[in-house]
């Protein structure tokens, strides 16, 4: 008897409704109606001739042989992945588009920067995803991720780019009326903004609490951009990237560059990808714009006030 013929579809069906547990969720991830998803998943068990779920009132819940099937459907799963990330190396030109997944203070950096790399490489379409959670680059969810720290994944390739420093800023139309602002007093006496809670891990976060002991920032937030906004509007004081801080006309640096908040970024790729030639070049010229932008990220273009 000749094993059953499979379609892809129909497994990567299976694979939505036994991560998501109901037909209604995986339509969602899989971008289709419910209807197709059942129409599928019944086809699969027709062509396996086996149930592969139970039915049950709180959602699917997996046979026997259900369980059997998912590490094979997924060792599948995997092999298309990368056979997807192996076909896009095939091509010569540098053309196409790039999605590079960073958090948003990195987003400021090559916003500033997008002039230049659209100039370099004209045929180049970008995609910035902001997100805090890093992309899972072996499911092509970027083919770029930009973090400061190295994920501990196999495959992944990392190409260190430069720092960030950080300094203290206010916004140049407050500061009169903050005078302890220029020295130590500040923790103390001053207004400050800072990331929240969930997001202290934040460069400068930490850092900033010890020195404000029982104080609390008097607003929080959890996104870079956000807090930048909030310190040129004069709210309180910030820890900015000098990039950013020394470019903005509404601020003044108040320290030098924070030697403890200074941080190391790494530029990510998946083995698979980086010969892919628009995925070269983009790496290549954002290791190139950050050498040459030393200057500003290391915030030596500014003299502290």
């Amino acid at each position: 008897m000749s094993a059953p013929s499979l379609n892809w579809d129909d497994l990567k069906v299976f694979l939505a409704v036994a991560r998501a547990g109901t037909l209604s969720a995986a339509a969602r991830v899989l971008g289709v109606s419910q209807p197709t998803v059942s129409r599928r998943l019944a086809a699969l068990e027709a062509d396996l001739n086996n149930r592969l779920f139970d039915r049950l009132p709180d959602g699917f819940v997996p046979t026997q042989a259900g369980m059997e099937l998912q590490p094979l459907a997924e060792a599948m799963e995997q092999a298309a992945d990368a056979v997807g990330r192996r076909g896009a190396a095939l091509a010569d030109r540098v053309s196409g588009t790039v999605r590079i997944s960073c958090y948003e203070l990195i987003a400021q950096f090559l916003t500033d920067q997008m002039p230049t790399l659209r100039r370099r490489l004209p045929d180049v379409e970008f995609e910035l995803s902001v997100a805090h959670i890093g992309a899972n680059l072996s499911k092509r969810e970027a083919d770029l991720l930009i973090r400061e720290c190295l994920p501990d994944v196999p495959g992944l390739i990392a190409r260190k780019l430069g720092h960030f420093a950080y300094a203290i800023y206010g916004a140049t139309s407050a500061l009169p009326q903050m005078p302890a602002a220029h020295g130590e007093a500040r923790f103390r006496d001053c207004d400050w903004v800072s990331y929240d809670e969930d997001h202290n891990y934040f460069a400068g976060a930490r850092w900033l609490l010890d020195r404000l002991g029982n104080r609390q920032p008097v607003v929080r937030v959890n996104n870079g951009i956000v807090l930048h906004d909030l310190v040129r509007n004069g709210v309180g004081l910030g820890i900015l990237p000098c990039f950013a801080g020394d470019a903005d006309p509404a601020l003044t640096r108040l320290t030098p560059p924070i030697e403890q908040v200074e941080t190391e970024l790494h530029l990510i790729v998946h083995d698979d990808l980086r010969r892919v030639p628009s995925i070269r070049a983009v790496i290549d010229e954002i290791a190139s714009l950050f050498r040459q932008q030393t200057g500003p990220l290391l915030g030596k273009q500014a003299d502290a006030a």
